[in-house]
């Protein structure tokens, strides 16, 4: 499927000295920079749902570590896994 858009004789000069500056297509350069765009337009969305509380922020690697400190396995009754897998295993 493709897709096609209207750019100015501006915008396309500069979207083709960029890309003479990148060394590529200015087809490739093209879909760089919408992708580029594409990326920022999530950002923003993305900033803007944690502000309004539509969404919450992922916890950092010290949280996510304090996390692991406090935590404390269940006790499970009978024999450790390891030692009926072993037995199985005979």
């Amino acid at each position: 499927m493709s897709t096609t858009l209207e750019l100015s004789d501006t915008t396309y000069q500069l979207l083709a000295e960029l890309a003479a500056h990148q060394q590529r297509p200015v087809e490739e350069m093209l879909r760089i920079c919408l992708l580029a765009y594409e990326e920022r337009c999530y950002q923003q969305a993305h900033q803007q749902m944690l502000a309004e509380g539509l969404l919450l922020p992922l916890p950092t690697a010290d949280q996510l570590a304090a996390a692991d400190d406090d935590f404390e396995p269940e006790p499970i009754l009978g024999k450790p896994l390891s030692e009926i897998i072993l037995e199985d295993r005979r």
